[in-house]
């Protein structure tokens, strides 16, 4: 019924049929206009947050013994060699350093001589300077013996500082060190010259040596744990400003590996920084707290690595001058420029990322 009439009405009511079509659009099309209206407008996107702003700032030789260590017990003050510069040590978001000499729990703590025995409350200065990892992989680590070596392991952590490159065993010695800060993990590995027992499946202390084929290994192993990667070298001449042939091999090995850079130590002076693919290179931070007059070896370098996030942004060498007291403090401007000159540098702000990394420098023999 209702389609018969309704072909009758298309067929006889043509014009009023139009109509009512008009009508129907006009009310379709006001519809749609007031839905656009109260329809709200789309929010604004929200800009991603700018990443965290990571300081990473690393040191050179530091032994806490000798000379030094009987002042700080005769003043009472194991924070002695730290007062200059302590405090900015601790404000940077990681501290490294390479520490010369292990905690004794007992005496003989000689005054003098190549036998460095550091006595245990000299973690003071370490825990008011900020330290947070400490390499272990030197030639004294060992000075008195397993006793001193596995009493310094269970010192530092007690002090919540992390040792590296030395350990109960093969896989301790050469596990990464790793600490996290605003989400970022950063990895730690430790090798010097003087290995000891540095055999996998060793289950003696070890003390991890510097070899190419092993810091790409535990390289590798550690950007799996980590995003950003560290090695440090005890290891080359001492006095010298040469880099050895075998301290360039294996630091070029840790970067290829992909290490981010390189903090070199032992010839107790500075020597010089490299960019070497998309690693940095410190061969010798220098000394930082260390009884030493012979030249060059009041003078260090300290090395401070800015991320925003896991990206490296800036590369800087600061000269430090050693006072009395094994005390380091920033250079002044005549002796930050003689210290940068010998290491190659014309400013403490080797590289940012705005600018194009320097071409490589050429190995000096």
């Amino acid at each position: 019924m209702w389609f018969k009439a309704n072909v009758r009405l298309r067929r006889g009511n043509l014009p009023g049929e139009m109509k009512i079509a008009s009508r129907l659009s006009l009310i379709f099309s006001t519809a749609m206009a007031l839905a656009a209206c109260s329809a709200a407008p789309p929010e604004p996107s929200t800009p991603s947050p700018a990443p965290p702003r990571i300081t990473v700032v690393a040191v050179g030789d530091m032994l806490l013994g000798r000379k030094l260590g009987r002042l700080m017990a005769e003043a009472q003050d194991f924070t002695l060699p730290f007062h200059s510069l302590g405090k900015e040590l601790s404000a940077a978001g990681i501290t490294f350093g390479n520490l010369e000499g292990p905690f004794c729990e007992e005496p003989p703590y000689p005054d003098e001589g190549m036998v460095f025995r550091v006595r245990p409350r000299a973690v003071e200065g370490l825990q008011f300077a900020g330290f947070d990892v400490l390499s272990l992989a030197n030639n004294h680590v060992l000075d008195g013996g397993f006793t001193c070596l596995r009493f310094t392991l269970g010192h530092l952590r007690e002090a919540n500082i992390l040792p590296a490159g030395a350990g109960e065993d093969f896989a301790e010695a050469h596990a990464p060190v790793i600490i996290e800060r605003a989400g970022v993990k950063f990895a730690f590995l430790a090798y010097t010259y003087a290995e000891y027992n540095d055999t996998p499946g060793a289950t003696r202390p070890v003390v991890a040596g510097r070899r190419p084929e092993n810091v790409r290994r535990d390289v590798a192993a550690a950007r799996e744990q980590a995003e950003v990667v560290f090695v440090s070298l005890h290891d080359g001449a001492e006095y010298s400003r040469r880099v050895a042939q075998e301290t360039e091999a294996f630091a070029h090995a840790a970067i290829e590996a992909g290490a981010a850079a390189v903090f070199g130590h032992h010839p107790h002076v500075p020597q010089r920084v490299e960019h070497y693919q998309d690693g940095w290179i410190f061969y010798s931070l220098g000394n930082f707290v260390f009884q030493q007059h012979t030249p060059g070896t009041r003078t260090g370098l300290i090395a401070r690595l800015i991320f925003a996030g896991t990206r490296l942004e800036k590369v800087q060498a600061l000269p430090v001058f050693i006072e009395h007291f094994s005390r380091p403090r920033h250079a002044t401007a005549k002796e930050a420029a003689a210290i940068l000159e010998s290491v190659g540098l014309e400013d403490s702000t080797v590289w940012v990322r705005a600018e194009a990394p320097p071409a490589p420098v050429a190995s000096q023999q």
